[in-house]
């Protein structure tokens, strides 16, 4: 008990420990239309064009952040026009897009010179260097993020289970479409320090796909995995610290154990 207030007493901790709480309920709550769209493909392409986005920024000198936002908000919104406007299937567009970020990631990282540690916080996670502005920017996407969904949950919704119904009923599919894919692209883009670049799909579409296996009606859809997020957030974060692991991969891996309880869990129902 007294290691653990003493852990606790960290301000970088304490920082870390808000984070995997706030990123534990936004991530699996966007996951959920992730999941129930079949899109996770479309979540590790955006974490890739992040990718991207930062060698940019890396290379011009400007704020990694800023630079990771915009490319996986217009890779987003590439993929989204290309799906609508071409005959190519949404995954042959996706893989295009994904294929295309890492590439050129790797060519623009290739271009400089000397070591940068900063990037590998992205490219594989480090909870704990979370920044005060860090947090400041997590809320505020999950406040922005979380708020629209709910304002517009119906509309959402109508468009992930039949869009041709929705377009009926005087729904703008193409509106929420892009802003659907607009949020997940934030999303995926803020949650990049929490468990990096290569395992951030899994944060969004493992505690969803957790709560599939286990709900029974939308409300616990959500509920449950916004709750498991927290958990593996929570566990993976205390798992890291006492056993000297990485953040990312403790959490993902708490994740995955979860995942495979509520499987049985739900075969057994």
């Amino acid at each position: 008990m007294t290691m653990i207030s003493e852990y606790i007493s960290y301000p970088f901790i304490q920082r870390a420990l808000i984070a995997s709480v706030m990123v534990g309920i936004l991530c699996p709550f966007i996951g959920n239309f992730v999941v129930l769209r079949r899109m996770s493909f479309f979540s590790d392409a955006i974490s890739h064009s992040a990718f991207a986005g930062i060698a940019v920024g890396a290379l011009l000198g400007i704020d990694l952040s800023m630079s990771s936002i915009l490319m996986a908000v217009i890779i987003s919104f590439v993929i989204a026009f290309l799906s609508e406007r071409t005959s190519l299937s949404h995954d042959t567009v996706i893989g295009v897009a994904f294929s295309g970020s890492i590439a050129s990631g790797m060519l623009i990282m290739g271009m400089m010179k000397g070591y940068r540690a900063d990037l590998f916080s992205y490219l594989f996670g480090d909870i704990l260097a979370i920044t005060q502005r860090d947090l400041y920017i997590i809320l505020s996407v999950a406040i922005l993020a979380i708020v629209t969904m709910l304002v517009f949950f119906k509309s959402f919704l109508q468009i992930t289970f039949n869009r041709e119904l929705a377009r009926v009923e005087g729904i703008n599919v193409r509106l929420f479409e892009y802003l659907l894919f607009f949020i997940i692209a934030i999303v995926v883009t803020v949650s990049l320090k929490i468990v990096g670049i290569i395992l951030v799909t899994s944060l969004i579409i493992v505690p969803a796909a957790a709560a599939k296996n286990v709900a029974s009606n939308m409300r616990q859809l959500f509920s449950f995995s916004s709750l498991f997020g927290v958990l593996s957030g929570i566990a993976g974060l205390a798992g890291s610290v006492y056993l000297d692991t990485a953040s990312g991969p403790t959490i993902v891996m708490i994740s995955i154990g979860i995942f495979i309880l509520t499987l049985f869990r739900g075969r057994a129902v």
